[in-house]
């Protein structure tokens, strides 16, 4: 049965005027215009009801959710749309002069004298009818007087089928759900008395709407054997076009009535199709002529924080927040949520193949992949050794005793420095971090040591730890243009300002001799801003082919289309590092590139199959190298067995267990076992110390899909301490805000994504309709959600 709280809005009161109106003007004459007078009540049954509806369900799939329920409608948006749509009425009989005495006296709270003036109106005249009385007591909102008055009709075997429609409608109003089933079931009886009428189809549209059949009310508009009322039934076959998804449907029929009125419920429907242009558009214009300000302005700011435009997004909600503060929440609930793209095979091989290849935070990992580390300058030692021992020799025993402290220190740190590297060429990665951090506490202006540092946080993913620590790099040495170079990488990768960083570096490079390490720097730095077309010389260059020179040709090859060059290129990396994922990863992005979906499949697990890996890089080496075999695993089918690799190593290991932990928790993420992925995210966090901003941030995704958003919450929030320039957990922290209606919260967070154009790698956010359905309904407790 209906639910009443979903139909209660059929009848609106204007709508009443205008039958009874309509209907007294025949009164005369009831003989003669008894089809016109059907067609008059069907018209108070109709255009509101379906306008008013086809308004708010709209407004309830918003853009975003998709339902195959009516939920909560308002009725505001439409009285001046149907007072415009009233008939010019003729000169007004006495009758009807008491009708609408009776209708102002009740609408202005004299109810008493109102239904004493509609007893006196039954009796003034024994033309009125049973039904026209109905009609007149229905429009002062008589709900209970008029059913009573609707059954005396039927019982009088007038207009049977009409009355018994507009007694479910007073039911409706009157929330009883036992009389509207009733009396819809009655209609749908007297309906076949009907079946010489043009209207019939019009009638068993209706009947049907009003008993939730949607399918065979939109069957009977698209067959429909009358041409009667066309607003109304477009504005019907849009409302049930859009509540099956036939968007475009829904689209073309409220654009084919031209009428303002339906700017904000095509805002919506363009919106839900994800035209975000015109959805501004009309939200715009809804806006201009004042039709749901409150509404409009707040699905304009939703609009814009999907389409990407951050800084609108947060000023239009703080706006509309500030000017409603409590009515605001009314509206709209937002539901957070993660991009189904990222675990559909289909999905994430698109995703993989277009964005993330040429992505440029993939491309500036896999140069960090192959960066060389660098060794100390044996030649500075033995200048301080020598400048001691000069000093020893003219007795200058504090400034010898100075210089010799330095050597030793130097000489300890170099050794270290040794161990560490070795550490990262065997891919044991945090180790080395550890052994460099140690060391730089030792000596924090050694330039080498802090390149080496800031190079093995890179390879983790602590990015905001890596920009720190190769500007520093750069500070202590201003010719370790790298350092410098690798700044303005992983600057760009937090979003910090690094303009006037690289304009002094490319100054400094312009200046040198030409070399092979000078042109090494400027393709990098060309890279660097993403301008492909300015390193393409470096294709033809005929350097000693190492690491760095090699993913440099695979990069600029498939950006610029030279996928010769690439595919030679990443042939020699995996000649070079047959144990090593990534180099294989290289070689399947340049040689499977423009295969079919399910070909590339079939080649990557048949490719992937004949190497024999030895999973070091995967267990303890650069994060990276975890990212795209996850990936290159999830889009083949393969997560399930690399869980279990991953749960079987780890079972058999007792020190180092970060990465292995690391890799387990995001393979669990795509694999959809949130719970599993957030709870190891949480023994990462909470038992081993990893707490960068990334690994903060992975495990605020993890909590929010296994449903612990106040846990995710709080997990954004430190990842923002970490690092205040990410843009990821800013916007997923601004939209677990709106979720739990602090508005102010979330445009402060917005307000800092200074990037027009913004989309998020994982987050994308709903309205929440069955929250806003439930409020609806209890409203004394809906009010938390």
């Amino acid at each position: 049965m209906a639910k009443a709280n979903d139909d209660i809005i059929i009848i609106e009161d204007s709508d009443a005027a205008l039958d009874a109106q309509q209907t007294q003007e025949k009164i005369l004459d009831i003989e003669a215009e008894e089809e016109a007078k059907k067609k008059k009540i069907i018209l108070f049954g109709g255009i509101t009801i379906i306008i008013v509806l086809l308004i708010v369900v709209t407004a309830l799939l918003l853009l975003f959710k998709k339902s195959q329920e009516i939920h909560s409608i308002d009725f505001s948006i439409l009285d001046e749309k149907l007072e415009n749509n009233k008939t010019v009425a003729l000169e007004p009989t006495k009758l009807e002069n008491m009708i609408a005495k009776a209708n102002y006296l009740y609408t202005n709270g004299s109810k008493e004298k109102a239904l004493t003036l509609y007893e006196d109106i039954a009796q003034y005249s024994k033309a009125i009818s049973e039904y026209n009385l109905g009609v007149a007591q229905l429009k002062g909102g008589q709900y209970e007087i008029a059913l009573k008055t609707f059954q005396k009709a039927i019982n009088n075997d007038e207009k049977r089928c009409v009355s018994a429609i507009n007694a479910a409608v007073c039911s409706l109003h009157l929330n009883d759900k036992e009389s509207f089933k009733y009396y819809i079931d009655l209609a749908y009886a007297y309906l076949p008395n009907e079946i010489n009428s043009p209207l019939y189809s019009y009638y068993y549209t209706l009947i049907n709407y009003y008993d939730k059949n949607y399918l065979a009310a939109l069957n009977s508009l698209k067959h429909s054997s009358s041409n009667a009322y066309p607003e109304v039934q477009d504005h019907l076959s849009a409302k049930i076009n859009a509540l099956y998804e036939n968007n475009y449907d829904a689209i073309d029929a409220l654009e084919k009535l031209s009428d303002p009125l339906d700017t904000f419920s095509l805002g919506l429907l363009y919106a839900r199709i994800g035209d975000y242009n015109l959805a501004s558009n009309h939200f715009e214009d809804a806006i201009l002529k004042e039709i749901e300000p409150l509404r409009a302005t707040l699905a304009l700011g939703l609009i814009n924080l999907k389409a990407g435009h951050i800084q609108t997004a947060s000023q239009m909600i703080k706006k509309v927040t500030n000017k409603y503060p409590e009515e605001v929440y009314k509206y709209y609930p937002v539901k957070v949520k993660l991009k189904e793209s990222l675990f559909d095979a289909q999905k994430a091989q698109k995703l993989y193949r277009t964005k993330i290849i040429n992505s440029q935070i993939v491309a500036f990992n896999k140069i960090f992949y192959f960066s060389p580390y660098k060794i100390f300058n044996a030649n500075q030692t033995i200048s301080y050794i020598r400048k001691g021992n000069a000093n020893i020799y003219i007795d200058n025993v504090k400034s010898a005793q100075t210089y010799l402290k330095r050597s030793a220190s130097s000489s300890n740190v170099n050794a270290g420095l040794t161990r560490a590297i070795k550490k990262a060429l065997s891919m044991k990665i945090r180790e080395a971090n550890e052994e460099l951090q140690r060391l730089v506490k030792l000596q924090p202006k050694h330039s080498i040591l802090q390149y080496n540092l800031a190079l093995t946080y890179a390879q983790l993913g602590d990015i905001s730890k890596a920009h720190e620590h190769f500007l520093r790099s750069y500070y202590l040495d201003a010719k370790n243009y790298l350092s410098g170079i690798y700044a303005v990488m992983t600057g760009k990768m937090i979003n910090k300002d690094t303009k006037k960083l690289k304009s002094i570096i490319a100054d400094s490079v312009a200046s040198e001799d030409e070399s092979e390490e000078t042109e090494l720097y400027k393709t990098l730095l060309q890279i660097s801003g993403n301008d492909y077309l300015s390193a393409v010389e470096w294709l033809e260059n005929t350097y000693k082919q190492r690491p760095l020179y090699l993913v440099l040709n695979t990069l600029i090859g498939m950006k610029l289309h030279h996928y010769d060059a690439a595919q030679k290129a990443a042939q020699k990396l995996t000649i070079q590092f047959p144990k090593d994922i990534l180099p294989h990863l290289i070689y399947i992005d340049t040689h499977f590139y423009n295969d079919k979906p399910a070909l590339y499949v079939e080649n990557v697990n048949k490719y992937l199959k004949q190497q024999h890996f030895t999973f070091t890089d995967l267990y303890y080496g650069p994060y990276i190298t975890r990212y795209l075999y996850i990936q290159e695993n999830l889009i083949t089918g393969q997560l399930y067995y690399l869980r279990k690799q991953l749960e079987a190593k780890l079972d058999t290991t007792t020190d180092n267990t970060h990465e292995i932990e690391s890799a387990l928790a995001l393979a669990s993420l795509y694999d959809k076992h949130f719970e599993e992925s957030y709870t190891i995210y949480n023994h990462l966090i909470d038992e081993l110390k990893v707490r960068d901003s990334y690994t903060l941030y992975l495990a605020a995704v993890a909590s929010t899909a296994a449903n612990h958003h106040a846990n995710a919450i709080a997990l954004l929030e430190l990842s923002i301490m970490k690092n205040r320039s990410y843009y990821e957990s800013r916007y997923a922290l601004a939209l677990l805000y709106l979720e739990t209606k602090n508005n102010e919260g979330a445009t402060i967070q917005l307000g800092k994504i200074k990037d027009d154009g913004f989309e998020s790698n994982y987050f994308e956010f709903n309205i929440d309709e069955d929250k806003l359905l439930y409020e609806k309904q209890h409203p004394q407790t809906g009010e938390e959600g």
